[in-house]
């Protein structure tokens, strides 16, 4: 019986296999679906021996195991983004490596698990294609996505054990950090598609809701990140910003209400819930306190500072506040990436990531509707989703934006090289020297 589902499972992975690698819409569909899933029923992990696996770990395998195929297919077009990926590739690697010769195989693989969403990223969706058509279905995917963790909000404040009340995560909030963030980002997206590609009244009506639940669900980090894409939305698109602004306003005027019609209410966040999540510094010094025993300990070498510890050396650190030992994780994604693949690895990371920034700028200067929804609001996901990866990891949900940020920046380099070289051609042409 175990052979004929170990068939059938590698039967299915195949076929997935097929699929993804010809399609980033399943790819993607697929993982969002399965993540969509896990937000709501709170699925944890099966130990499988000694190794920890879930669905969206079984769904990234068949990602990455996909995207190799499409990195080596495109090996002949090696450019920037190929390169920190290529870069950042190695790196792991070498990590895995000496993780699975220092601490053995598991203790790797699951700390690993935490770098499929980069890898993903680099490998996979960073070959996205990015015609209007594709792009529209990536944008509506997300959105999608969105509005379905806006149902399960309003679902958990009702009192149904969904979201974080179906996890074992103790958490008075009703969806985690990465619910929020890709909320708040399904905000921004929803804004540039109303104000550039708006057919339906439904269409106005999105923004809104998005930024009243990302602002409804209580993560600082979360705030932080409206508050960037608005400030930067002032430079790189102010119609954008003006559109912003009042529904920004209205959906803070609708999160107090329903913070003043909270009060003694189940479910239902109170004005003080608010107020504790404004003032509470506890957590953010918790996190930098355990960056500093990170990142300063007596442990660190040479070759640590520059590739990292090996992959399933544990978290461990003593809190200089408790004097208690935590195995907690770093809660930041650059440390975490500093820790395992070194200053190296980190510096492939941020090259992937804000390399986009500088093309979709210069698209935005030029002719910003050259990408759906706008070059503009594809510059403002990347930068908000830098800054939700200070004080959280990166999910790979996040990380698929940002892969088909790249992607984009990728080909508004490619059709700008194209232009410049027929501007160069007709130069010659024109010449008194060319001969045909």
């Amino acid at each position: 019986m175990s052979i004929l589902l170990a068939a059938v499972a590698g039967c299915v992975a195949l076929l997935l296999l097929f699929l993804f690698a010809r399609h980033t819409e399943a790819g993607l569909s697929c993982l969002l679906a399965v993540e969509l899933f896990n937000l709501t029923f709170g699925l944890n992990a099966t130990v499988i021996g000694r190794l920890h696996l879930s669905a969206l770990d079984a769904v990234s395998v068949v990602l990455l195991a996909a995207g190799a195929l499409r990195f080596v297919w495109g090996f002949g077009g090696f450019s920037f983004p190929r390169m920190a990926s290529a870069g950042y590739l190695i790196l792991f690697a070498l990590s895995f490596a000496r993780g699975w010769s220092a601490n053995g195989l598991f203790a790797a693989a699951n700390e690993g698990r935490g770098f499929i969403g980069p890898l993903a990223a680099m490998l996979y969706f960073a070959d996205a294609p990015i015609d209007e058509d594709s792009l529209r279905r990536f944008v509506r995917l997300f959105l999608l996505y969105g509005a379905a963790l806006c149902v399960i909000t309003v679902l958990a404040a009702a009192g149904l054990p969904v979201g974080t009340a179906a996890s074992a995560a103790a958490d008075d909030r009703l969806l985690p950090s990465n619910a929020a963030a890709i909320i708040a980002i399904c905000g921004f997206l929803a804004l540039a598609r109303a104000t550039y590609c708006a057919r339906w009244l439904p269409d106005l009506l999105w923004p809104g809701v998005f930024f009243l639940a990302a602002i409804y669900l209580r993560h600082r980090t979360v705030w932080m990140m409206i508050l960037a894409g608005a400030v930067a939305l002032v430079f790189v698109d102010g119609r954008l910003f003006c559109r912003m602004a009042p529904i920004a306003l209205l959906a803070s005027v609708a999160v107090v209400g329903f913070a003043l019609y909270g009060a003694g209410r189940p479910g239902i966040a109170s004005e003080s819930d608010f107020m504790e999540s404004l003032s509470n510094s506890e957590t953010w010094q918790w996190r930098v306190n355990g960056w500093q025993e990170f990142l300063f300990d007596g442990e660190q070498t040479t070759l640590t500072i520059l590739a990292g510890k090996p992959m399933g050396s544990g978290w461990q650190r003593i809190d200089p506040e408790s004097h208690l030992l935590q195995t907690a994780p770093p809660h930041s994604e650059y440390v975490t990436e500093y820790l395992r693949t070194g200053i190296a690895g980190l510096t492939f990371v941020l090259l992937f990531v804000c390399g986009p920034l500088a093309a979709l700028w210069r698209t935005h200067e030029t002719d910003d509707n050259a990408v759906y929804p706008s070059a503009s609001i594809w510059a403002v996901v990347a930068l908000i989703s830098l800054v939700y990866g200070v004080a959280y990891s990166i999910e790979s949900e996040s990380y698929a934006l940002l892969g088909i940020t790249s992607a984009i920046a990728s080909g508004t380099r490619a059709h700008e090289q194209e232009l410049v070289n027929i501007a160069h051609y007709r130069n010659e042409e024109s010449s008194p020297g060319f001969a045909g």
